[in-house]
């Protein structure tokens, strides 16, 4: 089967720790879908050049202020794929770096903790490069369109 491509907005990281429809829905998919890896291209790791975080243990991100101690309790411990992230960087070319100064962050690991609570599929991330425009990151899709 040919793994879909999905946008997942997290919406408030309040979901992250929240009974509510996005949960009941996200438990859905993963009851449905199950890939191999995930490779998620997350607004919030802005960069100026596409990176991808080539770890096996990447670090859990809490980019989020002002919210109740629980959900910054929440652990996700997700493992990463270093050789998703070389066919990664390999297909992008040249306009991907490697990065590891970021890791899964709440915009991933809010949603999938409840898709896939056992946290058993290797995630990596990719950054937005903020200096390029949506034509170019349409093209990143593209590239990596050979993943699914």
């Amino acid at each position: 089967m040919r793994m879909p491509v999905m946008f997942v907005g997290h919406g408030s990281p309040m979901n992250a720790i929240t009974d509510n429809e996005y949960k009941d829905n996200w438990i859905k998919i993963g009851q449905v879908l199950k890939p191999k890896a995930i490779v998620c291209v997350s607004a919030h790791w802005y960069t100026n050049k596409t990176n991808v975080n080539p770890t096996q243990s990447p670090e859990q991100i809490y980019d989020m202020y002002g919210f109740p101690p629980e959900l910054y309790a929440v652990k996700y411990p997700v493992m990463g794929s270093p050789i998703l992230a070389d066919r990664v960087k390999d297909l992008i070319g040249p306009d991907c770096n490697y990065n590891t100064d970021w890791g899964i962050d709440h915009g991933t690991w809010s949603v999938l903790k409840w898709m896939f609570p056992d946290a058993d599929i290797p995630v990596i991330q990719v950054s937005i490069d903020g200096t390029q425009s949506g034509d170019f990151h349409y093209r990143i899709g593209e590239m990596l369109a050979p993943l699914r």
